[in-house]
């Protein structure tokens, strides 16, 4: 893989996580510029509804791009995505607020949101395709870890810069925020001509499309699909509980007295982004199952601590950072062991549609169904169960996941 190939990629990937995380870190700022004057709790819930209901548009995203992927190339998907996703982060800096146009303001805010996940489908999932195809058998792990690592680069930047969005006297700069992200992604598309396609989809271009209809493509593959959603889904959720809602919720709604509670997004992002590169490292070295399980058990253990602790009013920090840390070491290689499941004609297709829907099913919806169990039962060890909750479902997708000879044939 060449120099200027890789580095656009991992730049194009930390850039689009800055504008995923921005959006979701921003949650009360957004909530108090875009949703009707109410209690902060409900305002909150509001906007984790919108937070979920946006993602209904990813998997048309994942279909059409997909399509356009596994057809033209995985570039020609990840350049059209670029430009929407840029343009659409531009547009959410520049929306009038709620007091100012109503309810259109929500309804552009949720339209704009739409159009972006719609468009991460083609180039998030289009780039870590590209970097598996393009990566030496012996370091695609390491490469995904890489792209991982990217990702939290971004999403650190977006933890900054909300940071000192929602600790200033200056109203607008949370919209200077997303401009950045729609500057730099239009910046990205200029280095377009640097990407060059693998030579494994070149070859499999040279023999046609495979023009199945998709709906038949998923009937023949439905247990390796139904593996992949969950998979995505349940690792979505795991960081979306950890990340997104986590912090927001000790601080602004369960009120934690912990004096490191607001740095809590900016600890966890840092421990994600080196662990995933280590993760890439050692699953390129061992058997990548094994590491898989062994993560897992530990994270199962360290939730089941903190849930205890919780029960007897303590907060740890540090049952989060380990939980963050041991999620690395069973989400880049099941990244790649997903990816394996699918033939290369259909590969972007499905994958990304996988992604797309376990979004919906469990990514995205953890925040607002976590949220709801707290207003419900006001309870710190019953919010965390949701998460103990994605562990196991994880937990058992990949014990039948290891027990099928197709979803290991990479590694054989």
């Amino acid at each position: 893989m060449s120099n200027s190939a890789f580095l656009i990629a991992f730049f194009v990937a930390i850039i689009r996580y800055y504008d995923y995380a921005l959006f979701g870190l921003s949650a009360h700022i957004l909530a108090q510029n875009f949703l009707p004057n109410s209690t902060y709790s409900t305002q909150l819930l509001g906007f984790f509804a919108l937070l979920s209901a946006s993602v209904i548009m990813r998997p048309l995203g994942s279909i059409v791009f997909g399509y356009i992927g596994d057809k033209y190339g995985r570039t020609k998907s990840i350049k059209i995505s670029m430009f929407i996703s840029s343009i659409s982060t531009g547009l959410i800096a520049i929306t009038p607020s709620f007091d100012k146009i109503g309810i259109l303001a929500t309804i552009m805010l949720t339209f704009c949101r739409m159009i972006f996940l719609a468009s991460l489908a083609g180039e998030v999932d289009g780039i870590k395709i590209y970097v598996a195809e393009k990566m030496k058998n012996s370091r695609r792990n390491l490469g995904l870890g890489i792209v991982a690592s990217c990702t939290q680069i971004g999403a650190l930047l977006a933890a900054i810069a909300y940071y000192y969005a929602s600790n200033t006297n200056i109203a607008y700069l949370w919209r200077f925020n997303f401009l950045i992200g729609a500057v730099f992604g239009l910046f990205a598309i200029l280095m377009r001509n640097y990407f060059k396609e693998s030579s494994e989809f070149l070859y499999h271009k040279s023999k046609q499309l495979d023009k199945t209809p998709i709906l038949q493509i998923l009937k023949d593959t439905k247990i390796q699909f139904a593996l992949a959603l969950l998979i995505n889904g349940t690792i979505g959720g795991i960081y979306h509980f950890l990340v997104i809602f986590l912090g927001v919720f000790l601080t602004k709604i369960a009120l934690v007295n912990h004096p490191n509670t607001q740095f809590i997004n900016i600890t966890l992002i840092i421990t994600y982004g080196v662990s995933v590169i280590f993760a890439g490292l050692l699953a390129d070295k061992i058997n990548p199952f094994k590491q898989i399980i062994s993560a897992l058990l530990l994270s199962l253990l360290t939730a089941c601590t903190m849930q205890v602790l919780l029960y007897r009013q303590v907060f740890s920090l540090l049952c989060p950072i380990l939980l963050i840390g041991l999620a690395a070491f069973y989400a880049v290689p099941l990244q790649l062991i997903v990816q394996s499941l699918f033939k290369t004609s259909v590969k972007m297709r499905l994958y990304s549609l996988s992604h797309s829907l376990g979004s919906i099913v469990l990514s995205s919806s953890t925040p607002f169904f976590s949220l709801l169990l707290w207003q419900h039962f006001k309870s710190l060890p019953i919010t965390l169960s949701y998460f103990t909750c994605l562990l196991v479902i994880l937990t058992g997708a990949v014990l039948v996941l290891g027990k099928r000879k197709h979803a290991i044939f990479y590694y054989l």
